[in-house]
């Protein structure tokens, strides 16, 4: 065989490993979203049992957000201590290596305020700054809109202008694209300066009373 031809095909080879590389990565990452969706806690300790020690570097960056989310959920409600300190040091460690490869990634931005409101019971001037800074990055998300929405009423006076405009313009497309959610939103903004906003800008772009 020639060297060419040695060449190519030892490159052929390396492709076809770096593609499986890349299916299996993916296929890991699409697993545990769905375990994320599913908010079943046998799901979340079964893939955190699974995976939650893998070295971050060696799964995608969609496969270390999905498991830190998990990480957070069972450091919240897992069984017993133990298991609630051990994927506390696991969210930690993926929330790491998240802020030094994507720093700015909405996914990222919404890890990091959910772990400071874990860790200090209310919102740090850190989870204010990411926070915003997912407004900033992902004006409109579909999966994360609600707990948004959620966390703008709670610390309303804590956030600055831009992000409560942002976060009625999120609220306000939540209805504009699914007129259905307008009462679970208007019930979850309430009688707040944040209900107050939403009615307003319902108003404005003709989504009045009714």
């Amino acid at each position: 065989m020639s060297a060419v031809a040695l060449l190519a095909s030892a490159a052929c080879l390396a492709g076809g490993v770096v593609a499986g590389r890349i299916l299996q990565q993916e296929w890991l990452a699409e697993v545990i979203t769905q375990a994320a969706a599913e908010r079943s806690a046998t799901a979340r300790d079964a893939m955190l049992e699974a995976y939650g020690d893998r070295a971050p570097a060696r799964m995608s960056v969609r496969a270390a957000a999905a498991l830190a989310q998990l990480a957070l959920d069972g450091a919240r409600a897992g069984a017993s201590p133990a298991l609630r300190a051990l994927d506390a040091a696991r969210a930690a460690r993926l929330i790491r290596h998240l802020r030094d490869v994507r720093p700015g990634w909405d996914a990222t931005l919404l890890l990091v305020t959910q772990r400071e409101l874990r860790v200090h019971g209310a919102a740090t001037p850190e989870a204010i700054q990411a926070f915003a800074a997912s407004y900033r990055e992902r004006p409109f998300h579909t999966t994360a809109a609600i707990w948004r929405i959620a966390f703008a009423r709670v610390y309303w006076r804590a956030i600055d202008p831009a992000t409560r405009r942002a976060a009625i313009e999120e609220a306000v497309w939540q209805v504009r694209y699914d007129n259905g959610r307008r009462g679970a939103i208007g019930r979850l903004l309430g009688d707040t300066p944040a209900g107050a906003a939403f009615a307003l800008r319902l108003a404005a772009v003709g989504h009045g009373a009714g």
